[in-house]
């Protein structure tokens, strides 16, 4: 069984002239067998052990993208979205610091974060877009562009039964006048671009970062963590199942083909790696910095 060394830090790796630094919001943790869907517990505990709950925890690592042109924030962590008082039915364990002072910290000043974009709009993915102040929600980066996908947007601001556990609206409201959608594949700012997959939700799409020839991805949650890099390792979150599934298979032969680095949005213990081809079967190895 892997013993997890959960990662606190923040490494930065570069593509080409683009600098892209993993932070960290905080931990979650959800039931296993949730998480790796089909795959039996007698394998998936290997890679990420179970606590009494069968519950895994795992990371939230929002994305500070800095390209020659502009400061980009993918993700946002869970912020302050969610109640406290729900914190222990979703194992959350939050740093405390909001998203413009996780930014900050890195020695960027949060007022020239010009974009800032998700691979879609859960709660634990975009609860920081926005910050409580004084009761209310205002935008975390006053100055940025919030960019997401249109159907997205649509479904998160007014959830329907089957989707209202997913989204905390109240939290995006403030991004309206703010707000730029996508319809599909994408630029975001340029060298960062959206490409659809569907599967997680019916309009995940993950975010490329192209520089000089070389390739970086995020995952989102089509590849939640490093141990879900196995084509049928899918978790049963994912509104679609097969559509997930038919999205790695396109996906994946680009990701090896161009040496990509990997963003792991959930991954507790090694957030950066590269993805690997034996024979016909995919895998990931950590970049360690």
């Amino acid at each position: 069984m892997r013993v997890v060394d959960y990662f606190t830090g923040t490494p930065t790796t570069r593509i080409g002239d683009i600098r892209v630094t993993s932070l960290l919001d905080g931990w979650l943790s959800l039931d296993g067998g949730a998480m790796y869907g089909i795959v039996p517990k007698v394998m998936w505990e290997k890679q990420l052990p179970a606590d009494g709950n069968n519950r895994v925890k795992m990371a939230m690592r929002p994305l500070l993208v800095q390209t020659p042109t502009h400061t980009v924030v993918v993700e946002s962590g869970i912020g302050q979205a969610i109640p406290p008082d729900l914190h222990e039915r979703y194992g959350i364990e939050r740093l405390g610091p909001t998203l413009d002072q996780l930014v900050a910290a890195q020695g960027v000043d949060p007022s020239t974060v010009d974009t800032v974009a998700c691979t879609h709009l859960h709660w634990d993915h975009s609860g920081g877009l926005c910050k409580l102040v004084e009761g209310k929600y205002v935008p975390s980066f006053p100055n940025a562009v919030y960019v997401a996908q249109k159907g997205e947007w649509e479904i998160a601001i007014n959830p329907s039964n089957l989707h209202k556990a997913s989204y905390a609206p109240e939290t995006l409201k403030p991004l309206q006048s703010k707000l730029r959608t996508v319809q599909g594949d994408g630029e975001i700012v340029p060298g960062v671009y959206f490409e659809f997959t569907n599967g997680h939700t019916e309009n995940h799409a993950v975010i490329w970062f192209e520089s000089n020839g070389e390739y970086g991805v995020f995952f989102g949650d089509l590849v939640p963590t490093i141990s879900h890099v196995p084509t049928a390792w899918i978790s049963a979150y994912d509104i679609n199942a097969g559509g997930s599934y038919h999205a790695r298979e396109k996906l994946y032969p680009k990701v090896v083909e161009r040496n990509t680095t990997c963003f792991f949005y959930h991954e507790p213990e090694w957030p950066v790696g590269r993805m690997l081809k034996d024979r016909s079967k995919y895998r990931a190895e950590p970049l360690r910095s």
